[in-house]
């Protein structure tokens, strides 16, 4: 081809043809430009291409995260709101003279107040993502706050979970002291034959600073299921988004 257009220009310099020759070479010039933008355009195009595909990956990573995320919450969910069930019906208990209270029934609502949600949420593709300088390339400005909302939510989830830790922790403290352990977890089948000491877990129902104990655990129990909840309708939020977006340019 380029042997061809020289044989042209060499027949049009030698038949003296300045005129036809320029403008011959003009035209070979803006072909010349339309090749290289071409060739860049296509160059782009596939550039965009593996990097939308490869981002597509990411998003459809960040939707699986936050799917796991959320099962293992509803798991969660369900374990609080026994704990907090629990509690209230041992503070409805607790106080009361002559009473006739089912041990059995004592031992397996403190093995439910004494047990703490371990929710814990991965956080890998969408530490990634923000390590990569990546979120703020989010097309959906939706999901882009839906996530730093979720970055603030979370932090106030782990301040509340170190709280229940904090109290229930005292009261295991206060039934190691003052219960039997070793009946709770019979209950829960960790311990097939209970205890032989004469002890009954349903005499700390007369203990004013167990009720106390468990009052403070029941509250911080309470507030992490209100951040439970909000967490729950979060992510649903941003698993909804980001299955029908392709979230990053």
């Amino acid at each position: 081809m380029i042997k061809f257009f020289r044989k042209i220009q060499q027949n049009l310099l030698m038949e003296n043809k300045t005129g036809k020759y320029l403008k011959y070479a003009i035209g070979e010039i803006v072909l010349v430009v339309i090749g290289i933008l071409i060739a860049l355009q296509i160059n782009q195009w596939n550039e965009n291409r593996k990097e939308n595909n490869a981002l597509k990956i990411l998003t459809e990573n960040l939707n699986s995260e936050f799917r796991k995320n959320l099962k293992e919450l509803e798991i969660d969910l369900s374990r609080i709101k026994n704990k907090i069930s629990a509690s209230n019906t041992l503070l409805s208990y607790s106080g009361l003279k002559n009473v006739e209270v089912n041990n059995i029934i004592i031992d397996s609502l403190i093995y439910y107040a004494i047990s703490n949600p371990t929710w814990n949420p991965s956080s890998y593709v969408l530490n990634d993502i923000k390590n990569s300088g990546k979120l703020s390339t989010l097309k959906n400005e939706n999901l882009k706050l839906l996530l730093y909302d979720w970055d603030r939510l979370y932090e106030d989830i782990l301040e509340w979970h170190t709280g229940l830790n904090t109290s229930s922790n005292y009261l295991v403290y206060f039934l190691i002291e003052k219960g039997s352990l070793v009946n709770v977890d019979h209950y829960n089948e960790k311990n097939e034959k209970g205890s032989k000491f004469n002890l009954e877990n349903s005499d700390l129902l007369q203990e004013i600073r167990f009720e106390n104990a468990l009052d403070n655990s029941l509250y911080s129990a309470i507030e992490l299921e209100k951040r439970y909840n909000n967490a729950d309708v979060l992510l649903n939020k941003i698993i909804e988004i980001s299955d029908s977006h392709i979230i990053i340019k």
